[in-house]
């Protein structure tokens, strides 16, 4: 087999897992291009645990399922759904100063990955939220296993209609604010959930400036699952600055970000060139 075709059928497979369809048997063992049947939608009936409000794409397909996280481990790391495991999360929290005394609300949970860590390392107490019911149900599952099921529990909640009753000393999100519609709303409930002189850190997808999006961008915004919502940096400094928030620090990572996905999809690659998951 050569090794383009090899490639193409790694990719296939890997999108199908991804997206939660299944590939036509013949076109799954002998990776001949092919197109891809989405499988058909759930039954009507009560929501179950991989089912519930939340959890679907606006395409109509579930958002996770116990495969998508398989592979999102898999690429990620144990605990992780997005780019930058448990290498990168110290260095991402390290101006938060967190010790022992400190509480943190962390608002993109997850699979927990970044909750557990920042109570483990640093031994604060954090509450870690998540937009999805079947990942929030799943870091909880791996807090409880990992003996930290009071020190950082996960819970679901909705980013839209978000507030909180207690205040915190930190407040941490990674890349999770770009799919929130109501994001002055989210601001403001931040806002009251900081205790005085507390600190927010948050990573996210921003525009550098206005202008109409380019191919690649228009591509992203049109097939994204969860549709994003996208500021420039100006109405995000805007919107924080109108609250008296004050902007310590700001910072580029983008070429950070890329170098750990990139990182991330070779070594599951290589993986994929000898294994099947």
């Amino acid at each position: 087999m050569s090794e383009e075709k090899t490639s193409l059928g790694w990719k296939r497979r890997l999108a199908a897992w991804w997206e939660g369809y299944e590939l036509p048997p013949v076109a799954a063992q002998a990776d001949a291009p092919s197109t891809c049947l989405p499988a058909p939608p759930p039954p009507p009936g009560p929501p179950g645990p991989a089912s519930q409000a939340g959890n679907v794409s606006r395409f109509g397909r579930p958002l996770w399922t116990a495969t998508r996280i398989e592979v999102a481990e898999k690429i990620w790391g144990s605990g992780f759904a997005t780019p930058g495991g448990e290498d990168f999360i110290p260095y991402l929290v390290k101006p938060l100063g967190l010790n022992p005394a400190m509480s943190v609300l962390d608002l993109s949970a997850g699979l927990g990955g970044a909750t557990r860590q920042m109570a483990s390392t640093f031994g604060c107490w954090v509450t870690g939220l998540e937009a999805s019911p079947v990942l929030a149900e799943a870091a909880m599952e791996r807090s409880v296993k990992a003996g930290l099921a009071k020190q950082a529990p996960v819970a679901h909640y909705d980013p839209e209609t978000f507030r909180h009753p207690k205040r915190f000393d930190c407040i941490f999100a990674k890349e999770a604010f770009v799919f929130i519609k109501n994001r002055e709303a989210l601001t403001d409930a931040i806002e009251l959930s900081l205790k005085p002189k507390g600190q927010l850190l948050f990573t996210d997808y921003v525009y550098e400036k206005q202008a109409a999006p380019g191919p690649a961008t228009r591509s992203w915004l049109d097939n994204e699952p969860i549709e994003p919502h996208v500021l420039t940096i100006s109405q995000v400094v805007t919107s924080l600055q109108q609250r008296n928030l004050d902007i310590r620090i700001t910072e580029d990572i983008t070429d950070t970000h890329k170098n750990l996905i990139i990182q991330a999809v070779q070594t599951l690659t290589g993986f994929l060139e000898k294994h099947t998951l």
